[in-house]
């Protein structure tokens, strides 16, 4: 009599720990479910300093040189700027990518002009993957004179 009680006892156990579990896991889905989605946000940068514009006699072009590669040309520098800065952004998948010359400014060594191909993808272990779907681009450059000072240039170019 004892071992009869003691099964129904343990059967009971059994199904109200599986009726809480059942439950406990109908509500968390319930929840997941209920709640929206947070959408990504996109950080804009935020220039750290004022920087006066470039010299007027500074020309930049922005062009496509090839499959998901652009090309900065930059001229009528005069052989006042030691070194540029970099940053390239823009929009492929619905997610801001972007490139930027790191600690290693263009070094141009006091020269007129200078050209600088910018891969849109990402690049591993030497094996690359375009960004597809690239239909415009953000440069900022920074310019670096002799006397250390700095001056900026941003513009938006249509590929």
């Amino acid at each position: 009599m004892t071992n009869l009680l003691l099964m129904k006892n343990k059967k009971l156990f059994i199904v109200i720990g599986l009726g809480v579990l059942l439950g406990l896991t109908g509500f968390l889905v319930w929840r997941t479910l209920s709640t929206q989605p947070q959408q990504p946000t996109v950080e804009k940068e935020v220039v750290q300093e004022d920087l006066e514009p470039i010299d007027p006699a500074i020309k930049v072009d922005v062009k496509e040189s090839k499959a998901n590669t652009i090309l900065i040309s930059v001229s009528g520098m005069g052989g006042k700027v030691e070194s540029v800065s970099y940053e390239v952004t823009y929009e492929s998948g619905g997610i801001v990518q972007g490139v930027n010359s790191g600690s290693k400014p263009i070094v141009t060594a006091l020269q007129d002009a200078f050209e600088r191909e910018v891969y849109l993808g990402t690049c591993s272990r030497n094996v690359c993957r375009p960004h597809p779907g690239v239909k415009s681009v953000t440069v900022v450059l920074e310019f670096h004179n002799a006397s250390g000072k700095k001056s900026q240039f941003s513009k938006e170019y249509q590929l």
